[in-house]
C-alpha cells in the first residue's frame, strides 16, 4: 500500500499506459484490480490514499493507480492523480443505488481533472447479484450523457465472476492505440503471412505516404511462426523505423511505423504488439468458419474489413496500397 506521496515516477514510468481507478469507498475498485491480477477474490479493505499495480495484458503494461475512495482523498489526490493519467477507470456500485447520486457528482468533477480526448471507462459493478437490465441501462446512460470533449463507455461487470472485465481492458487498451494513431504514430507498412492446405500466403498493405517499400527490410521481415501453443511477440529498431511482430503457429503479422520521440516508441510498441494479437486472435476466428483452407479472396475480403474500412492502422484519408499472393504453394 503506498501513502499518497509514494513513488511519485511511477505515473511516468515502468508502464506503456497510466489509468486511475476512482469511484466512492466500497465500490468495488480494488477487488476489480485484484480479478485482473490474479483471478482471485480476496478480501480487501478500504484504499489508504493510493494503491498501483501493474497489469499485464497480452504484453501491454497497464498502470492502474486505485485512488482511495474516501471524501479526504477524493479532495486531496484525485484531482493530480487524475490529471496525470492517460485514461480514467470510474467504478459504481450498482447494488448501492443511494449512492449513484454521489457518484456522478464526482464523475462530474473528475471530467474536468482528466486530459482532453483521454478514453474514460464507467464500471458498473454488479458484484454477484441479478441486476435487472434496466437499471443498468439508466445508470449507463446516466453517465454516458456527460460524454462531450472525451469518449465515454459503461460496462457492466462482476469481479466476482470476471464477467466483462477482459472486454472492457480490450476497449479501452484500441481506445487509447487509436488516440496514438491521432497524435503522431502512422503505420508504414503491414504484413501478414497465414499458413493454408494451399500454401503460405502473404498479405502486403502499404501506406500511400510510405518513402520506401519493405523491400530493403528482408530477410528480418519474413514469416516466422510460433511452435506448438507458444506465441511471439517482438519488437525492433530497423533502418530508423519501428517494427512490431506477433506470430502463432499458423500467422506472422508485422508492422512498420514511423519513428518518434522515445517516450511514445516505447507506448506505441506495445499498444501495437497488444493490436496485432488481436488480430491473430480474430484470424483464429476466421479459420474456425473457413477451415485450413482459407482461399485469397477470404483473406482479401476480411483485411479489406478489418484493417482499411475500420481504420484499424491507418488514420490518414488515403486508402493504403493492398496486394496478396501465394510465397509458398502446395498445389
Amino acid at each position: 500500500m503506498l501513502g499518497p506521496n509514494s513513488n511519485s515516477n511511477w505515473l511516468s514510468n515502468d508502464r506503456d499506459v497510466s489509468i486511475s481507478v476512482a469511484g466512492l469507498d466500497g465500490v468495488g475498485k480494488t477487488t476489480i484490480i485484484n480479478k485482473l491480477l490474479n483471478e482471485e477474490i480476496t478480501e480487501t479493505y478500504s484504499t489508504y490514499g493510493i494503491n498501483q499495480e501493474i497489469v499485464n495484458i497480452d504484453g501491454l503494461k497497464l498502470g492502474l493507480t486505485d485512488l482511495g475512495g474516501k471524501e479526504p482523498f477524493r479532495k486531496s489526490l484525485w484531482p493530480s492523480y487524475i490529471s496525470r493519467s492517460d485514461a480514467l477507470i470510474f467504478v459504481v456500485d450498482a447494488t448501492k443505488e443511494h449512492q449513484i447520486k454521489e457518484s456522478e457528482k464526482w464523475f462530474v468533477r473528475s471530467l474536468k481533472w482528466i486530459k482532453k480526448d483521454s478514453p474514460i471507462l464507467v464500471l458498473i459493478n454488479t458484484w454477484d447479484k441479478k441486476i435487472n437490465q434496466k437499471e443498468i441501462n439508466t445508470v449507463s446512460n446516466l453517465f454516458k450523457s456527460y460524454s462531450r470533449l472525451q469518449l465515454i463507455e459503461c460496462f457492466s461487470v462482476s469481479p466476482i465472476t470476471g464477467e466483462n472485465l477482459n472486454k472492457t481492458i480490450d476497449w479501452l487498451a484500441n481506445t487509447i492505440i487509436t488516440n496514438l494513431m491521432s497524435t503522431g504514430v502512422s503505420v508504414e507498412s503491414f504484413i501478414a503471412y497465414l499458413k493454408t492446405d494451399k500454401g503460405i500466403i502473404e498479405a502486403r498493405i502499404r501506406s500511400p505516404s510510405a518513402i520506401n517499400d519493405t523491400e530493403g527490410m528482408f530477410p528480418v521481415i519474413r514469416y516466422k511462426f510460433a511452435s506448438g501453443n507458444e506465441s511471439i511477440l517482438d519488437y525492433m529498431n530497423i533502418n530508423g523505423r519501428q517494427v512490431v511482430m506477433a506470430a502463432d503457429n499458423q500467422t506472422s503479422c508485422w508492422l512498420m511505423t514511423n519513428m518518434i520521440n522515445q517516450n511514445k516508441k516505447i507506448k506505441g510498441a506495445n499498444l501495437l504488439m497488444k493490436l496485432l494479437t488481436e488480430f491473430i486472435i480474430e484470424i483464429q476466428g476466421l479459420r474456425e468458419d473457413k477451415g485450413a483452407d482459407i482461399s485469397e479472396s477470404d483473406l482479401t475480403g476480411y483485411l479489406m474489413k478489418y484493417l482499411i474500412n475500420n481504420q484499424s492502422f491507418w488514420s490518414e484519408k488515403e486508402l493504403p496500397m493492398f496486394e496478396i499472393s501465394y510465397l509458398e504453394n502446395n498445389s
